[in-house]
């Protein structure tokens, strides 16, 4: 026979009732709006993801739809803008390389004619050392 091992003064706790999933799918429906998008007064209030799913699109505020097209539009406004701010700045380093592929070949002109000079000089110590006065 087995005893359990379980002191005579501990009485055994019961687990709380497990909550309805209902409560609960409700709660994690409410719309969450992140920090970055302000919204204004005069906004409507936006169809949460269970109005999307079962709503028909003719049936959604024709205020849903401005509002995503506002975002929208902002969103592209803000990314021409840091477009072309690239593109200038590409241009921009652009120009740099020329002028920096420039003056390589400069430099490697300047080499070339500086290591000519010292073979031309060198072979005239020879010959001066050559030479016995």
């Amino acid at each position: 026979m087995v005893k359990s091992i379980q002191k005579p003064n501990e009485t055994k706790q019961k687990n709380p009732p497990p909550t309805k999933m209902k409560k609960d799918v409700s709660k994690k429906h409410k719309k969450v709006i992140p920090d970055t998008i302000e919204i204004t007064p005069e906004e409507e209030k936006v169809p949460d993801i269970l109005d999307l799913i079962t709503k028909k699109p003719g049936e959604l505020s024709v205020n849903y739809w401005q509002d995503i097209a506002e975002k929208r539009r902002r969103a592209l406004e803000i990314t021409l803008k840091e477009n072309k701010n690239l593109n200038e700045h590409i241009e921009k380093l652009e120009e740099e390389k020329k002028i920096y592929e420039e003056m390589l070949d400069d430099a490697r002109a300047l080499i070339e004619v500086l290591q000519e000079m010292v073979n031309e000089g060198s072979g005239i110590n020879d010959s001066l050392e050559d030479r016995t006065f």
